[in-house]
């Protein structure tokens, strides 16, 4: 009969690898970029277009290709610069480390920040209705 303790799938826990997130960064990072410049393009070409007819209009596709193109390379020169790999990495090190409140500690703090603003505005309130009437005393209104 076979052993039924290896049918039992174990629970593999990987090691913290912080240049896999760096990686993630990056690609997250050029992706932004490549929205960012298409839309900065189509519209800097809009404008263009404005004052200078014989441009043509904006051709989206061609916007895109342009912005694409420009992310890409771009992300690729940061990603391979070593410093700020290294910079990235060192970052998703030291966020990993940090101590996050519990669901507690969470709901504690925002009751307090709630009852704290609550507060400063029946305080801003009380004190706008005084100066309020004080002005309206001070010019006979």
């Amino acid at each position: 009969m076979a052993d039924e303790t290896t049918n039992q799938k174990t629970p593999f826990r990987r090691e913290f690898d912080p240049s896999r997130w760096s990686h993630a960064i990056f690609a997250v990072g050029g992706f932004l970029a490549a929205w960012m410049l298409t839309n900065f393009i189509e519209d800097v070409w809009a404008v263009l277009w404005s004052y200078y007819p014989t441009l043509g209009r904006p051709v989206p596709f061609m916007a895109n290709a342009m912005g694409v193109s420009l992310a890409l390379v771009a992300t690729v020169w940061a990603w391979r610069r070593k410093p700020w790999f290294q910079f990235v990495t060192e970052m998703v090190n030291e966020v990993s480390q940090v101590t996050w409140p519990s669901r507690a500690e969470t709901r504690a703090a925002t009751i307090v920040v709630i009852i704290m603003t609550l507060v400063a505005s029946a305080i801003l309130a009380a004190m706008d209705t005084v100066w309020s009437a004080f002005t309206d005393w001070l010019y006979g209104v």
